[in-house]
């Protein structure tokens, strides 16, 4: 079968998310506590997995279809809400799912501390996802010219992927084109900040990835579709 990955949404969006057909789905900003989980319940739903935070803000969750006959491991929650690292098996698959909502203030060390809890790639297939809160191109994810020059988190971004053998899979597959996932009312301009980066090992494996239309919040729902028959 294949696995469908979907990110960027809420309650709201539960019905489109089924119509997606999504199989396993990355939320950020859910601000929902981990005592009110019922909230992220629905019938299609059959695990889900959250990060913890004194308060209810942030806040990230991973949510895992029926479908999906997932085993899992363990668990890795950040106190500040800010990532949630599962580790499990789909089939024979060992897997190593990632979902990051980044600082909205330039904050490389905190890429570098959760590019510091993925397990060796050698032993599972890594999927990271998330709202990133950062351009990995300064020019190409920006619907205007930026006027300065790329955030210390982009270049520490960019710098772990090389290190972990990374990839910024839909820029692979598109790499001079524009799209993006998010609008800055503030700014009045579009960028890309919402990513699945995937293990280059995965790349032969993936079917589509893409940028939904901006609905219902200020991102977009972002998909990633992968063919679990031919993963190594």
């Amino acid at each position: 079968g294949s696995l469908g990955v979907y990110l960027k949404g809420t309650s709201k969006v539960f019905a489109h998310l089924k119509s997606l057909a999504a199989d396993i789905v990355f939320l950020q900003e859910t601000h929902i506590k981990p005592t009110r989980a019922n909230l992220l319940k629905c019938r299609w739903v059959n695990q889900i997995f959250q990060s913890t935070f004194s308060s209810k803000a942030r806040r990230v969750a991973i949510l895992i279809s029926k479908s999906i006959p997932f085993r899992h491991v363990s668990t890795i929650c950040d106190p500040n809400g800010r990532f949630l690292l599962v580790t499990g098996h789909i089939y024979t698959h060992h897997v190593t799912l990632l979902n990051i909502y980044g600082p909205n203030f330039d904050n490389p060390n905190f890429f570098s501390k959760v590019f510091d809890l993925l397990p060796n790639l050698s032993d599972t297939n890594v999927i990271v996802g998330g709202d990133f809160n950062c351009v990995i191109d300064n020019y190409l994810d920006r619907s205007s010219q930026p006027t300065q020059l790329p955030s210390a988190a982009s270049a520490t971004v960019n710098n772990l992927m090389l290190s972990t053998h990374l990839v910024d899979i839909w820029r692979l597959q598109h790499p001079t084109d524009k799209d993006y996932s998010f609008f800055s009312q503030r700014h009045k301009s579009y960028s890309r900040i919402d990513y699945f980066l995937l293990d280059s090992n995965l790349i032969s494996n993936v079917i589509s990835t893409k940028y939904h239309n901006i609905l219902i919040s200020d991102h977009s729902p972002t998909s990633l579709v992968l063919d679990l028959n031919h993963m190594k």
